[in-house]
């Protein structure tokens, strides 16, 4: 790129940021901000010196550093600056390219704006902040999934103490009529002291069922109650803290199903949702998400840089005697998306779906390729497809 640009190294809490009007002619020396609306105004006024100076506007370079840029971003985006963002591995690489190779805050302005003149950079738009924020839902999403992981890992460890053997009467315990029952009956003792006809009464109310089944479904329960060793007396604290659980638990699915409603929402504002959607094997879920880690695909010149960006591109190292096979993916990229991808693939191949993805894993592996190295090439297929439909902008066939 060409023209004036504000070089930054963000660190937390502060960076520090030098002008240029070209690499060997810079119009600042390197000097601190704190990222407080003080430090910040320090490059309004370097701004307006360059428009006064030279009659040119100036772009802003920094690196993505997970949440400590965001400040600046935010103030950025506030104030109109054009700005780029870049991957710290491309500034890495070219500071890597000095022979010196010496890392310090007062030449990583100059690293950058290294990166800044000579690669071509896109400027962000207000289409990469919907992207931005479809991200931060996706993974706010994982965060949850995790967190009802943990409750449910909870749960299954209070019910196998306070009622054992209770899985296998009913498959589905995280339904909304198992968890209701489990609060009303948090006890087998509970069970025992009420009345057949209330406990049908009970399962009428909360299921579709009819009378009939209702009471062989209370009698079931009644046996299995009588018959039951529980792991605590009705009056432990386990039976408090089940009760927590499940709360929590509940609260926790139906927060869950909200995000990702939302998701999917602002996914299908998105050009490429269709697209992707498309593809068999990939439902609202996995597409909405992975347009979430992926981004504006129009900012990839081809599909191996899609690929290069999930990280799963081979490393590729030949020298003498090592001939480079049987190499492993860089796994230098987006750690999301390739999980998401893996996700695709592997619910694609357990579903036994005839696409174009499974029948790639089916013949790799007819080629002698191990499983994992077969799933690796197949999600590298899945890449190239998304990249077609999203370039060409047309829909799976």
């Amino acid at each position: 790129m060409k023209g004036f640009c504000i070089s930054l190294d963000v660190s937390k809490g502060s960076s520090f940021y030098q002008g240029f009007k070209s690499l060997e002619e810079p119009i600042t020396k390197p000097k601190k901000i704190e990222h407080n609306l003080e430090g910040f105004k320090e490059l309004i006024n370097l701004r307006e010196k360059i428009r006064k100076e030279y009659d040119e506007d100036c772009i802003v370079i920094f690196e993505s550093t997970g949440v400590y840029h965001k400040a600046l971003q935010t103030f950025l985006d506030e104030h109109d600056f054009k700005y780029t963002i870049i991957s710290p591995l491309l500034s890495a690489k070219v500071r890597k390219s000095d022979i010196r190779g010496t890392k310090t805050d007062l030449k990583d302005c100059t690293s950058i704006a290294n990166v800044f003149y000579l690669k071509k950079l896109r400027i962000y738009t207000k289409i990469d902040e919907i992207y931005d924020d479809l991200r931060e839902k996706s993974r706010y999403y994982d965060f949850l999934m995790d967190e009802m992981k943990r409750w449910k890992i909870e749960f299954r460890r209070l019910l196998d103490i306070i009622y054992p053997g209770f899985d296998e009467i009913y498959n589905d315990l995280y339904g909304d009529f198992i968890q209701s029952f489990l609060l009303e009956y948090s006890h087998p003792e509970i069970i025992r002291k009420k009345r057949l006809d209330t406990i049908a009464k009970f399962l009428e109310k909360h299921t579709c069922h009819q009378e009939a089944y209702c009471l062989r479904q209370a009698k079931a329960l009644k046996e299995y109650a009588e018959n039951c060793a529980s792991g605590c007396s009705s009056k432990s604290y386990l039976v408090n803290q089940f009760n927590v659980v499940i709360h929590n638990l509940n609260a926790q699915i139906k927060h869950l199903n909200y995000v990702l409603e939302e998701i999917v929402d602002i996914a299908k504002t998105l050009p490429n949702y269709e697209y992707i959607r498309s593809i068999p094997g990939i439902g609202d879920n996995l597409s909405s998400r992975i347009l979430a880690e992926l981004g504006d695909i129009s900012r990839f010149n081809n599909a191996s840089q899609v690929v290069a960006y999930c990280g799963i591109d081979p490393q590729i190292y030949q020298s003498g005697q090592i001939s480079g096979l049987h190499l492993k993916i860089s796994k230098k990229g987006n750690k999301k998306l390739r999980c998401l991808l893996y996700l695709a693939v592997t619910c694609m191949v357990k579903t036994s779906r005839d696409t174009v993805v499974v029948d790639f894993y089916k013949k790799k592996k007819a080629d002698g390729l191990a499983p994992r190295s077969a799933f690796v090439a197949s999600m590298n297929k899945l890449v190239r497809i998304i990249y077609s439909l999203c370039k060409s902008g047309s829909l799976f066939k």
